[in-house]
């Protein structure tokens, strides 16, 4: 089961609800959050940016440049997503 991206109210602390979002630019959105809590009911925006590349693009866009992870964080990524997982013998 994949995970949501999501947060929780930062007054009380509940779960929030993406109610939409809204792109300012190919790595930059903005997401517009509203607390489950009803007596608290507090909305804010927050903002999802991508910043750094794991595994580069095969239809790469001209107009973003992310900088790309050197490979010891690429293998420190990798672990903490397969924690199960063993590497191949064939990776160096």
């Amino acid at each position: 089961m994949a995970k949501r991206i999501g947060m929780r109210c930062p007054h009380c602390g509940s779960r929030a609800q993406i109610r939409t979002s809204v792109e300012q630019s190919p790595t930059l959105r903005d997401v517009y959050f509203l607390c489950q809590n009803l007596v608290c009911g507090h909305s804010w925006v927050a903002t999802l940016e991508a910043v750094r590349t794991i595994a580069p693009s095969g239809l790469p866009n001209p107009l973003v440049d992310l900088p790309v992870l050197p490979r010891n964080e690429v293998e420190r990524v990798h672990d903490l997503l397969n924690p199960t997982s063993q590497r191949s013998i064939f990776d160096e």
